[in-house]
């Protein structure tokens, strides 16, 4: 489950032998050079955008940053998986875009699921993805593409782009893939995209970081159907963000 076929390449580090000066001055040096790579990186994102209109599930991980806006815009302050969910749902009825898409209801919260994946994300996505209805190829490929993501934490949007649609690509023209593999992954990866989107815009809150639960949750929802792959995800993400917070 670990074999990542997408993984980001990771430069060696380079150990040398220095001074203590030396080390000082390299320490300036690179904090210099981060500082200019963050706010190249800030620039470049607002002229980036999540899409792939390719991907017939694309308006899934537009839905979820929608909701996810619309939730922090209100300010809520709960930090219970029932209260947060009850809130998620108020919102989504309310989402006209959901209504002219006519998606499928969600399926009702498993909060001792949600709470399994809160506690332990990478367990259980072994287990949720194990358990599931696709075939074995698709379970290796959605396993090998959310191990690759847990490697972007530190990479500019682009290149994060750029691996999920290559991925996604490969995934639509897979023919040993049946249609519900394509539903279940196309819908994982587009809510991946779009969330992490989200965490590298300006401005920045470390708190709504980059969380791996959240996107275990738009694995665990999309084995159902879209709304549930939204919603697990936002109650998910939310609830990590408040124990990070606390």
């Amino acid at each position: 489950m670990k074999n990542i076929s997408l993984g980001l390449v990771i430069l060696p580090l380079l150990i040398i032998s220095c001074t203590t000066d030396t080390i000082d001055n390299a320490d300036t040096g690179v904090s210099k050079v981060s500082d200019k790579k963050s706010e190249k990186g800030a620039r470049l994102i607002q002229t980036l955008s999540p899409e792939n209109p390719e991907n017939v599930y694309d308006y899934v991980g537009k839905l979820h940053n929608d909701l996810l806006e619309t939730y922090l815009a209100g300010n809520y302050q709960y930090s219970t998986i029932s209260q947060i969910s009850e809130q998620i749902e108020t919102i989504s009825t309310a989402n006209s875009d959901l209504t002219l898409l006519n998606l499928e209801r969600g399926v009702p919260v498993n909060l001792e699921e949600i709470q399994e994946i809160v506690n332990n994300p990478e367990a259980k996505l072994d287990e949720v993805i194990a358990n599931s209805s696709m075939t074995t190829a698709a379970k290796i490929s959605l396993s090998s593409f959310m191990n690759a993501a847990l490697l972007w934490e530190n990479e500019e949007y682009g290149v994060i782009y750029q691996s999920i649609i290559s991925y996604e690509s490969a995934v639509m023209t897979n023919t040993e893939f049946s249609v519900e593999d394509k539903r279940i992954i196309l819908t994982t990866s587009s809510i991946a995209r779009y969330s992490l989107y989200y965490d590298k815009k300006p401005p920045y809150d470390e708190d709504w970081g980059t969380s791996v639960g959240n996107r275990v949750g738009g694995v665990s929802g999309a084995i159902d159907n879209s709304l549930t792959a939204i919603s697990r995800s936002l109650i998910i993400r939310i609830m990590i963000s408040n124990l990070v917070a606390d």
